[in-house]
């Protein structure tokens, strides 16, 4: 009976480590002092090296001054040493840099081998931001002709509070117009926590994505809207390499999600949503942060969803009806177009395009 409390105890403290985890870091005084007595009550139990490393870095986000931080890092590396530890965890350790001593730093190098010393390197170059120029944009469009179905591209700034813009392109590379000008739709690539994109409920990674159809119903529209979600899925970083050539291969803009999928990040998709933004003064107002997905503006005066399934449905030749929407079938690319302090428009896009 005793052994049954304990497990269930011990149960109950790794869930809530999880939930420390995937929850929104909040910093403020009293959050961070009620977050550190949790990390203080789980650690003694943590029995793995993953949940280890998570401990370790939320403990050095709420600032938790404790002994058991050294003897962590100690740990973590005799983990990596052994080869207990896979791709998952240097990533983190990667990204989390800054938190771990020198001597880590020199003990981990030694001990890596050459498949992971090469992650390490892939997760360096994800960080080498540069602007999308109109040369990556037109062989983008040249590759992009080899694939069936739609072909929508996300163009988002580097500062995810700011609103992107979702074209669409056609199987001869051109952008696909609506009447006399080139069609277009705002949509929004923030996560509500403010994570980075390796990170749970974090910002959508930049990348190259499929598009599988819709979710069978609209359900939980309070929080995805009054539409069917689409449903984009991660492709494998062996099929980018082998589709796209060396200038888009060079540039920062797949990689995050290739490091997002390797990190277990799923259930990505573009919705709308029955919440409100009450926040006028945010840039993206009146967009709706998500849990890492893409939102679409919805409201009483315009419902995004709606028009960008129906455009995807048109641009299949298919009738913009409900029972079409499950022959939405295609590809998405989120791309950061630069650092700019400001909306993406569609004068942005067109200025690349030329």
């Amino acid at each position: 009976m005793k052994s049954i409390v304990i497990v269930k105890v011990i149960g109950r403290l790794m869930k809530e480590l999880n939930n420390l985890w995937e929850d929104n870091w909040k910093t403020g005084v009293i959050e961070s002092a009620k977050r550190r007595y949790q990390l203080k009550e789980i650690y003694p139990k943590i029995d793995n090296n993953s949940d280890l490393l998570k401990y370790f870095i939320l403990a050095h986000i709420y600032n938790l001054n404790t002994s058991d931080l050294l003897k962590s890092e100690i740990d973590l590396i005799k983990a990596f040493q052994k080869g207990e530890f896979a791709h998952k965890e240097l990533y983190l350790v990667y990204f989390f840099r800054e938190l771990f001593s020198e001597k880590f730093h020199e003990l981990l190098d030694a001990s890596i081998n050459y498949e992971m010393s090469q992650k390490w390197s892939f997760a360096k170059l994800s960080e080498n931001f540069s602007s999308f120029s109109s040369n990556h944009w037109k062989q983008l469009k040249a590759d992009l002709q080899k694939y069936k179905g739609v072909k929508a591209v996300l163009f988002v700034r580097k500062d995810r509070k700011y609103k992107g813009r979702i074209v669409l392109v056609d199987d001869q590379g051109n952008l696909i117009k609506d009447a006399d000008s080139v069609w277009s739709i705002e949509a929004l690539a923030k996560g509500r926590v403010n994570k980075k994109f390796y990170l749970p409920n974090g910002d959508t990674p930049t990348g190259f994505y499929k598009i599988d159809s819709v979710m069978p119903k609209a359900d939980q529209q309070k929080l995805f809207g009054k539409h069917r979600r689409l449903i984009i899925d991660f492709i494998s970083r062996e099929e980018i390499e082998e589709s796209f050539d060396e200038i888009l291969l060079e540039h920062n803009w797949w990689k995050s999600a290739v490091i997002a999928d390797e990190l277990s990040r799923s259930l990505l998709r573009i919705h709308g949503t029955g919440l409100k933004n009450k926040l006028f003064y945010t840039k993206y107002y009146p967009f709706v942060t998500t849990s890492g997905c893409i939102s679409m503006r919805e409201d009483k005066y315009f419902e995004g969803q709606r028009v960008l399934l129906d455009k995807l449905m048109e641009s299949l030749e298919l009738s913009p009806i409900s029972e079409n929407e499950t022959e939405i079938h295609g590809h998405l690319c989120v791309i950061e177009l630069n650092d700019e302090l400001r909306n993406i428009s569609l004068q942005d896009i067109l200025k690349i395009d030329q």
